[in-house]
């Protein structure tokens, strides 16, 4: 067969490697601008010949003669050079689609807006700690993928999956299927709030009674192929030991209990395990991460909040605090409904990046609001005027005006932290 890998981020490497090393399948990569401009060109040179490389304005041709095409999740289904493939209907799968073909390991799967991240963490946390061997990846750390050229035998693999990823699955079928929240977000992609709902609803398209999906109220009333239990804070535990076990995440970790339950069918055991997490959980990196305090400040990064439910998920944690906000990024789109925002006890606004003088035009009349062009700039003047209180990065809009992702913009705010 002629398998097309169309974007070469580290899910593409990912199947791509697999493809090439354990398949007799023939591989083309393809990915934008001239291959020997590409980050990965060495890395992918490394598994197939140069001359099965291939810019995506001149890979129509790969697209059109290939029996699948493993995409990105960065790249939509609608794009340009995938046009000659759709009209003759090669199979167009996103790579959770593509290593789920190739797995035989039970899934639990995690999507939503917000959350994600951490019930897919707290779930493979819990699960190890109950003696199984988890593989965690997917939309976080490693890509799916990755589990087909795995050394390790494992019994259950936890998978973050996006929106982007769910758009072109076809049998992708979890065990266990997680849906945290849905808020309007990634505007840049889809026409409709409707249009994003759709693509996180489709987790759930292929279970069937044996499984079990874990969902909102608010969604609780879908008719679903399969049993459904409704997410709620979790109680009955002792909560006093613990630094960031807030309202969402007792939510999340109910969520994570009830995979553990369905799992483990040790109720006992279980519930030990989830006081023991409870007390010693640290929280997730860039998720109201505490990093450093000092001078009467202190300082936590949630830089993984690129929209607005999160950043008020994340301010709500801190309404009895003084608290100093930065807010920024590129600006998704200029209907972002702030009003909420407003209702929040905020001592100042740091607001930087391309949405800076958006930001400006909603609050400045509401809060003390500073505008900066970068996250420099704005620490110079946290160096210059040591407020008090908290201060919380939580930027609310995507990272793509100065960074190539949120993680890059949180590693260089933690870094500019640590030189404080």
């Amino acid at each position: 067969m002629r398998m097309a890998i169309f974007g070469l981020a580290r899910s593409g490497i990912s199947a791509l490697n697999f493809l090439a090393g354990k398949t007799e399948h023939e591989c083309f990569a393809v990915n934008q601008g001239a291959p020997e401009t590409w980050e990965s060109y060495e890395k992918v040179t490394g598994i197939i010949p140069r001359e099965n490389c291939f810019d995506e304005n001149d890979a129509h041709e790969v697209f059109a003669s290939a029996d699948m095409i493993i995409k990105s999740p960065g790249i939509p289904y609608s794009h340009p050079a995938l046009k000659q493939a759709r009209q003759k209907r090669v199979e167009i799968v996103s790579e959770i689609e593509f290593a789920y073909r190739h797995s035989d390991i039970p899934v639990v799967a995690v999507t939503g807006t917000n959350g994600k991240t951490t019930t897919a963490t707290m779930a493979a946390d819990l699960l190890a700690k109950l003696g199984k061997k988890v593989f965690l990846g997917g939309n976080i750390g490693l890509p799916y993928s990755e589990i087909l050229c795995a050394q390790e035998d494992f019994d259950w693999a936890v998978v973050e999956v996006s929106s982007f990823q769910l758009e072109n699955i076809k049998t992708f079928r979890p065990a266990i299927a997680v849906l945290t929240n849905i808020s309007p977000s990634h505007g840049e992609r889809y026409d409709s709030h409707e249009l994003y709902r759709d693509a996180k609803l489709k987790i759930f398209q292929n279970m069937d009674m044996q499984d079990l999906a874990i969902l909102p109220e608010a969604f609780a009333h879908l008719n679903l192929p399969c049993e459904k239990e409704k997410i709620r804070p979790l109680e009955n535990f002792d909560f006093s030991q613990s630094k960031v076990m807030a309202k969402h995440n007792q939510e999340n970790l109910y969520c994570a209990y009830l995979c553990a339950q369905r799992i483990l069918k040790d109720n006992s055991k279980v519930d030990k395990a989830v006081q023991k997490y409870i007390d010693e959980f640290q929280g997730v990196a860039y998720r109201l991460q505490f990093i450093k305090s000092k001078n009467g400040l202190k300082i936590y990064n949630d830089g993984k909040s690129t929209n607005m439910a999160a950043t008020l998920a994340a301010i709500e944690s801190f309404q009895d605090q003084e608290l100093h906000l930065a807010l920024g990024g590129k600006l998704r789109s200029e209907d972002m409904d702030f009003s909420k925002i407003k209702e929040k006890k905020i001592k100042k606004i740091y607001a930087f990046g391309e949405a800076r003088d958006f930001i400006a035009k909603h609050f400045s009349s509401d809060f003390d609001l500073q505008t900066f062009s970068n996250l420099e700039e704005l620490f110079e003047e946290v160096k210059a005027n040591r407020p008090k209180g908290v201060f919380l990065f939580s930027p609310a809009f995507p990272s793509f005006d100065l960074y190539k992702n949120y993680e890059e913009r949180a590693r260089a705010f933690n870094q500019l932290v640590l030189n404080f």
